[in-house]
This record gives structure tokens, sequence and C-alpha cells, in this order.
């Protein structure tokens, strides 16, 4: 009866352990499946990071290149400020000048006007008195 009992004892510590057994592979090997889906993944979102890296070296490239051109752009701006401001001030000189040269008309006329009116004052002095109605008509 005892060796009986062992026996039974024995075939259910053996079943017990074998079910262990089978669970406990049960669940190496579904862990050993999620860790390779996680090493997947994983390995995706390098190759994603190292995709986005890349892009990250394009865009900084072309935004290198965009700072580049932009700053031809303000040297070449500021080159035909330079030279508009320049040709400003040689508008604002010969204007100066025209202006220089206007008042000089001006004065220049008003002193012929006065030599005309002079001339006229002489002219009729010596053409002598003047009947009233040709004084009047000038």
């Amino acid at each position: 009866m005892f060796i009986a009992l062992a026996a039974l004892f024995l075939t259910f510590s053996a079943a017990i352990l074998g079910g262990v057994k089978w669970m406990l592979d049960r669940v190496e090997r579904r862990t050993d499946r999620n860790f390779a889906q996680v090493d997947r993944r994983f390995e995706q979102v390098d190759q994603r990071f190292e995709q986005i890296d890349h892009r990250f070296d394009r865009l900084e490239a072309r935004m290198e290149r965009a700072d580049a051109r932009m700053d031809r752009a303000d040297a070449r701006f500021d080159e035909r400020m330079a030279r508009i401001d320049a040709r400003e001030r040689q508008i604002d000189d010969r204007l100066l000048k025209i202006d220089a040269n206007i008042l000089d008309i001006t004065a220049r006329i008003a002193g012929m006007n006065d030599s005309i009116v002079e001339m006229k004052a002489s002219l009729a002095r010596l053409e002598g008195p003047h009947p009233p109605l040709l004084i009047a008509r000038g």
C-alpha cells in the first residue's frame, strides 16, 4: 500500500511537474515570440529614426542653401540700395544746381526788366512829350 501510495504520489508529482514544465515552455515560447516582436518593432523604430535623421539632414542642407541664397539676396539688395542712394545724391545735387540756375535766371530777368523799364523811360524822354492817349497805351 505504501508502494501504491508512493507510486500514486510519484504519478501525481510527475503529472503536476509535466504540466508545470508544459506551462513554463508555453510561457517561454510566448515570451520569446513577444520579445522577437518587440525587437522587430525596435528595429522598425530605429529605421524610422534613421529616415527622420536623413530627412532632417536634407532639410538642414536645404535651409543652409536657403540661408546662403538669402545672404546673397541681402548683399545684392544692399548693393542696389547703395547705388540708389548714390543716384539720389546725384539727383539732389543736380536739383540744387538747377535751383541755383533758376535763381540766377530769375535775377537776370529781373535785371533785364529793370533795364527795359529804364530803356522805355529813356526813349520816352528822347521822343518828347506824348499825348495822353499814347502814354496810356505804353
